[in-house]
């Protein structure tokens, strides 16, 4: 359920716009992105399947950086809302064959490091393991360079537009308040 009104379209967009940069927000939130994002039918059936540009273990590989990315706290994670059919959908629909390439050369790079590290494929390791792996990643050291660095951000920020442009995300996670602890009108000035 992505149906949001245009007020609350033009709100999030401002809002992600500088939670993730405006770098970035130009790369991800163009009309046609905008518009893939908000119709996306998210898939919670909890299996993992082959998506359109994204093979099977890339997809089971993605669902498990998602949910590491937006950890399971007391709503649901990344990897819970679909946020790696999401992203294969954006980028089957809204990208080029180069930035598509970008996600599954990064995708088929952490499959092949993650195994050759610890002879496990990486949704085998402990979490532990995965975020250290990640965090490698991100600080291009053990192996991975500039390129992969800057690769796992942009993914980092698909997962990002996914769980808040779902249901979840949109509705309890961005949900603002803004008056913490209630709002109290008539209090005599002394």
């Amino acid at each position: 359920m992505r149906q949001v009104d245009s007020g609350s379209r033009r709100k999030f967009i401002q809002g992600f716009a500088a939670l993730i940069g405006g770098i970035t927000a130009n790369t991800l939130l163009n009309n046609k992105a905008i518009a893939a994002a908000m119709t996306y039918q998210p898939k919670l059936s909890g299996v993992v399947i082959a998506g359109s540009i994204l093979n099977l273990a890339q997809m089971q590989l993605l669902k498990q950086v998602s949910q590491l990315t937006i950890p399971r706290t007391d709503t649901v994670g990344g990897g819970d809302v679909d946020c790696h059919g999401f992203i294969d959908n954006q980028l089957k629909y809204c990208y080029s064959p180069e930035q598509q390439l970008r996600i599954t050369e990064l995708l088929d790079n952490i499959l092949y490091q993650a195994k050759a590290r610890s002879g496990l494929d990486f949704i085998k390791q402990t979490t532990k393991q995965q975020l250290t792996f990640l965090n490698d990643i991100e600080q291009a050291k053990n192996g991975f360079t500039q390129k992969d660095r800057s690769d796992i951000k942009f993914l980092k920020s698909f997962i990002c537009l996914g769980y808040y442009t779902s249901q979840v995300g949109a509705s309890q996670e961005l949900n603002y308040d803004a008056f913490p602890g209630g709002f109290k009108g008539s209090i005599p000035f002394k």
